[in-house]
Order: C-alpha cells, then sequence, then structure tokens
C-alpha cells in the first residue's frame, strides 16, 4: 500500500501544475518531490503525470488517483481530528463499573469533577458485583472497574491498583431492637438481616456465623446478606423502615444520623473496613478519558481519606464501648 505522503505531494503537483510550486508549497526541494512521485508511479506502475512546456498535468490514471486520493486526505484528515478531540478529552465514551461502596464513597464524585472540565464526555457507569465487573473489564465493555481485589486474584490480565481504606459502621431505624444499647457483641448483630452488598473473603467468613444477617454462599465463598442490594441507597431506605441493618462509611452515614432518621450502633470491629480498587487491563494502554477519571479518582479518595482521619469517630447513639469481632462492610 501506497503512503498518504506520497498521494499529498501528488495533489499538491496537481494543484500548481508545476513541480517548483508545489515543493516550494511543501517545503520540500524539487528533485525529493520528483522522487515522491517516481516512487508513486513505481508503486502503480502507471504514469500519473504528463509534462509538457504548458506544465504538469495529470494522466487518465493520475486524475483517478487524484480524485480518490483527494477523499482519503479527507478521511485522514477527519482521522486525525477525531483522535485529537478525543486526546483533549472533548469527545468520546467513558464506561466504568462499580461496587456499591466505591459507587457510593468516590466514583460518583469523580465523574461529577470529570464532567465539570469535559462536559461533551458520554460517561457510562453502572454498579455491580465483583465478578461481573471483573468479567466486563476482561471482555472491553467497562473502560474501569473498581472493586474488590479477590476478584482479580490470578487473573494476570488485570491491574489492580489498592485505594484508601474506610472505616465502616452499622446503623439502624432509631426505634430499632439495637438502638439503645450499649456494649453489642457479633452475636447481637448478626441476629438481624444486614442490608448489603455480598461480602467476599474474611468478610464474609466474619459475617457468616448469625441466625439472620445472610448466609455463606459455598460454591463461591462469598456471603449473601439476607438483602441483597448493588445501590446502597436502596439499603438505606429499607433500613429506615424495618430492622435490617445497614453498614456504611461516616459521610454515607452523615447526612441521615444528622436527620435523626437512622442512628449509628454501638459497635465496631477490625474487618469493618472497605476493600476496593482500580482494576482495568493490564495489557492495554488507558483511553485519555480514563486516565483522567482514574487521577480525579484517586485525588478524590485522598480527600475523603483525609477528612475521616481529622474527624475522626462517626458519631453515634450511645459511647462506642465494644471493639470485639465483627463484619465488614
Amino acid at each position: 500500500m501506497f503512503e498518504l505522503r506520497l498521494v499529498r505531494h501528488a495533489l499538491a503537483l496537481a494543484r500548481y501544475r508545476n513541480y517548483a510550486r508545489a515543493a516550494e508549497a511543501l517545503h520540500l526541494t524539487q528533485p525529493s518531490l520528483s522522487r515522491s512521485i517516481a516512487a508513486l508511479e513505481n508503486e502503480l506502475g502507471v504514469r500519473l503525470f504528463d509534462r509538457s512546456k504548458n506544465g504538469v498535468s495529470p494522466t487518465a490514471y493520475g486524475e483517478l488517483l487524484l480524485q480518490r486520493g483527494a477523499a482519503l486526505m479527507e478521511s485522514e484528515a477527519e482521522l486525525r481530528r477525531e483522535i485529537q478531540l478525543l486526546a483533549g478529552l472533548e469527545s468520546g465514551t467513558l464506561r466504568v463499573g462499580a461496587g456499591p461502596f466505591p459507587a457510593e464513597i468516590s466514583v460518583g464524585a469523580a465523574v461529577a469533577r470529570l464532567l465539570s472540565k469535559h462536559p461533551r464526555l458520554k460517561v457510562e457507569v453502572l454498579c455491580s458485583d465483583p465478578d461481573e465487573i471483573t468479567r466486563r473489564v476482561l471482555a472491553g465493555q467497562f473502560d474501569a472497574g473498581i472493586g474488590n481485589p479477590q476478584a482479580v486474584a490470578e487473573t494476570p490480565r488485570l491491574r489492580f491498583e489498592p485505594l484508601p481504606r474506610h472505616r465502616a459502621y452499622l446503623a439502624c431505624r432509631p426505634g430499632h431492637p439495637l438502638a439503645a444499647r450499649g456494649g453489642l457483641r457479633l452475636d447481637d448483630i448478626l441476629a438481624y438481616p444486614l442490608a448489603t452488598s455480598i461480602l467476599p473473603g474474611r468478610q464474609g467468613a466474619a459475617a457468616a456465623g448469625g441466625r439472620g444477617a445472610g448466609q455463606l454462599d459455598k460454591a463461591s465463598g462469598v456471603f449473601m446478606p439476607a438483602v441483597h442490594v448493588n445501590a446502597l441507597s436502596v439499603a438505606r431506605r429499607i433500613a429506615c423502615g424495618s430492622d435490617a441493618l445497614y453498614p456504611g462509611t461516616a459521610g454515607m452515614l452523615a447526612p441521615d444520623l444528622a436527620a435523626g432518621s437512622l442512628v449509628a450502633l454501638d459497635f465496631q470491629a477490625p474487618e469493618m473496613l472497605t476493600e476496593y480498587g482500580i482494576i482495568t487491563l493490564a495489557d492495554r494502554s488507558p483511553a485519555p478519558a480514563t486516565l483522567a477519571f482514574v487521577a480525579m479518582l484517586r485525588e478524590v479518595e485522598a480527600e475523603i481519606a483525609a477528612a475521616e482521619a481529622k474527624k475522626g469517630d462517626v458519631p453515634t447513639a450511645r459511647s462506642r464501648s465494644s471493639r470485639r469481632g465483627g463484619v465488614n462492610a
């Protein structure tokens, strides 16, 4: 296949009908332009231009090349323009899959910041369970996933970048039987349904010993809560009107605690930490929109972690006296 550079040279020669003027317009020497035209004629096996005392004129082959060549150059220019627009984040699409906790904690804020700077981007954010996020990143359906590290274990095609961990707390409606009790133990908590997403690994194992919180799926090794949701805003509404317990970070719980629609339980445990990170394909260069989103996400996560460290514990209905056993949110 001949080079587009040679077609560009032929178009200039056809326009100026003179080697010297065409070479000047192309910022080439006349011998260089002559070599380009000769190389193109060699490649195609036909004569493209005739010389006469009146200048240069295209042959029938040359006319066909010029007609098709002009369209090729227009297509190339359009392709370059679209790539430059994408590189400048003025167009394009970002597809993100996020677990329920990162979706609530930081993904929404990161996307908002990205769109405030690049409003013409098209963004798709879907809440999914860990295995679904991994599958769709591998299939190229998500540009980035924000999920659990267990879901990417032994998957060399995936890259995992951990994000800060956040302390989680349990909340319930004000009239809940546990609301006014202090020194709650793990058995007290697990007697009631948990309204949350699935809990993998040691977090799920810690929650599996209760009577009403949910049950461990032996095939997958994940804990299926009694009230399984993939949007924590739904879990919050359920907890506000039932005996289900709702896990959330300090920032997630703050508005409801301030409004009195939820109260924080006097319970904490070492396992009650979020654990998620950025999942991308290891063998593919991320698109500019993906890189920009990841940068925004890191920024938001760092700000949240700093605020949590500064504010300390979340307000509770009673003083927090128990620090034994627990369930990771």
